[in-house]
């Protein structure tokens, strides 16, 4: 399971990578797009990015592109599945909810039921 930061990392490489085999991104690109709400340093970024690689999400090559990092990264089967896996995590985590949430009414339930019962 993506950590937070690995999510939004690959949410951002994934949509890149649509339609593509590969892409070239710069390090300040990505850390651009999570800027808003997350600040990371690069260093953190490539730690982050190798253990994408290590997890088989992607495939990471990195360049010198006028002086700057560049990276080429082409997804893996699946990094390429990265969006079906993200779906089906969202309805688990819906199914989950929606369990505990029929489970506490029913207790309630039976709660007050027993209470109704014994309180005579």
């Amino acid at each position: 399971m993506l950590s937070r930061m690995e999510a939004k990392i690959m949410d951002y490489l994934f949509e890149r990578c649509r339609g593509k085999k590969s892409v070239l991104v710069t390090p300040k690109e990505i850390l651009h797009a999570l800027m808003p709400k997350y600040e990371i340093t690069a260093k953190q970024l490539d730690g982050i990015l190798k253990n994408l690689v290590i997890d088989g999400y992607l495939e990471l090559t990195s360049s010198d592109k006028k002086g700057q990092p560049v990276y080429v990264v082409a997804l893996k089967d699946r990094g390429a599945a990265y969006e079906r896996e993200k779906a089906e995590r969202r309805k688990r985590l819906v199914r989950s909810v929606g369990w505990k949430v029929l489970l506490t009414l029913i207790g309630f339930g039976i709660t007050y039921a027993l209470w109704e019962i014994f309180r005579r």
